[in-house]
C-alpha cells in the first residue's frame, strides 16, 4: 500500500471514532465516562496507526523477530 493511502486509511478510521463521539458527547453525563472515551479513542488510534504502519501485530513477541 502507498504511504498516502495508509494515512488516509487511519485517518478515515479515526474521523469515524470521532463523529461517533461528538454526536454521543452531550449525552456523557460523569466525566469518567468521558475521560475513559477520550483514553479509548487515543488508544484506537495509536492502534490503528501501529497496525496501518507496520500491519497485524504479532501474537508473541518472538515473531516480530524472524522477519
Amino acid at each position: 500500500m502507498e504511504n498516502q493511502q495508509i494515512v488516509d486509511s487511519i485517518l478515515e478510521t479515526v474521523k469515524a471514532e470521532l463523529q461517533s463521539f461528538v454526536e454521543q458527547e452531550s449525552k456523557i453525563t460523569s466525566s469518567i465516562e468521558y475521560e475513559e472515551r477520550i483514553l479509548s479513542m487515543a488508544r484506537t488510534f495509536s492502534l490503528g496507526v501501529i497496525q496501518g504502519v507496520q500491519g497485524k501485530l504479532p501474537k508473541s513477541r518472538n515473531l516480530k523477530k524472524k522477519s
